[in-house]
């Protein structure tokens, strides 16, 4: 498939701004939007002002713009929002994911890149976790994440085609929301201690930005994969400590202590299969977690 003219939803964000940057090194033609009427100081491009909500500007701007294929990374992003504003979260993301899906089928858009999350799983417990695993989750953010797949699976049925991308713990030095890697970095470069009051003994698993973007290049044009979902991340369940660990080695002044016990935020997933994106997209991490850290603390610290 050639994928044409693509638009980016939230292309102010984590995944969208790396996404762009990506998309548009590869040579792709590409139409970032955000609901950011101006871009904030760290943007290396302008945005389309465009709200994920409401049929009619979202139709509108596919038109004016002969789209052809959409990425869709608007939305609530983070299980942590989802504990304090259920609402905002599900009526965001699951909302704007039904608007988008019917302007796409209005404006005969080829195909949709829908970035999910892991999350959608829920709670697992310690077990292999391909994507025949049933979505099981009970969040307002997994929830609102397994609806918007549910959404994209409807729409096959109207000529909209789907690839759904399952990320684990995104990171980057962009991230807004709470990032444990990145609070651990800050910390340490501005000579502070950090306490988390969890997180000894608790895994976790995490995908570098920029692999993600990678994921979505290879989503746009794959002919073998489409209208399924894929595990998208490194492949490895890091301790909390060990991450700690890594930090500490990187920054030998860091003061990080945690508490035992899981997040109350997260949830218990187990090791994610990430062979059906090895196979059908062609998809292989390229950034582990230590070399992650490295370019943020590069970034971070104002060297990169």
């Amino acid at each position: 498939m050639t994928s044409g003219r693509v638009l980016i939803t939230g292309a102010y964000g984590l995944i969208g701004h790396e996404t762009v940057l990506a998309l548009q090194s590869a040579g792709f033609d590409v139409v970032p939007t955000d609901i950011l009427p101006e871009p904030p100081g760290d943007a290396a491009f302008e945005a389309v002002p465009l709200a994920i909500t409401g049929v009619a500007p979202i139709l509108r701007v596919l038109e004016e713009h002969g789209i052809e294929s959409i990425v869709h990374t608007a939305g609530v992003s983070g299980p942590m929002l989802g504990k304090s504003q259920p609402h905002s979260v599900l009526s965001t993301n699951v909302g704007g994911a039904l608007d988008l899906y019917e302007a796409a089928r209005l404006a005969s858009v080829q195909r949709i890149v829908l970035t999910s999350s892991a999350g959608a799983y829920g709670d697992t417990g310690d077990v292999l976790v391909d994507e025949g695993v049933p979505l099981a989750a009970t969040s307002a953010y997994g929830v609102s994440k397994l609806c918007s797949e549910r959404i994209a699976q409807a729409y096959a049925h109207h000529n909209v085609e789907s690839v759904i991308l399952r990320p684990s713990w995104v990171y980057g030095h962009r991230r807004r929301t709470d990032c444990v890697i990145k609070t651990m970095i800050t910390d340490a470069l501005a000579n502070a201690p950090t306490h988390f009051p969890y997180g000894a003994g608790f895994s976790r698993q995490f995908v570098h930005v920029s692999d993600v973007a990678a994921s979505v290049n290879k989503a746009l044009t794959t002919t073998k994969g489409v209208q399924r979902a894929y595990n998208i991340s490194e492949g490895i369940r890091y301790p909390l400590d060990d991450v700690a660990r890594l930090v500490r080695e990187r920054l030998p002044t860091a003061q990080i202590d945690m508490a035992d016990g899981p997040d109350p935020d997260d949830i218990l997933c187990g090791q994610l299969d990430i062979s059906a994106a090895r196979a059908n997209l062609d998809w292989e991490p390229k950034i582990d977690l230590p070399t992650g850290i490295d370019k943020m603390i590069l970034a971070l610290s104002g060297r990169q």
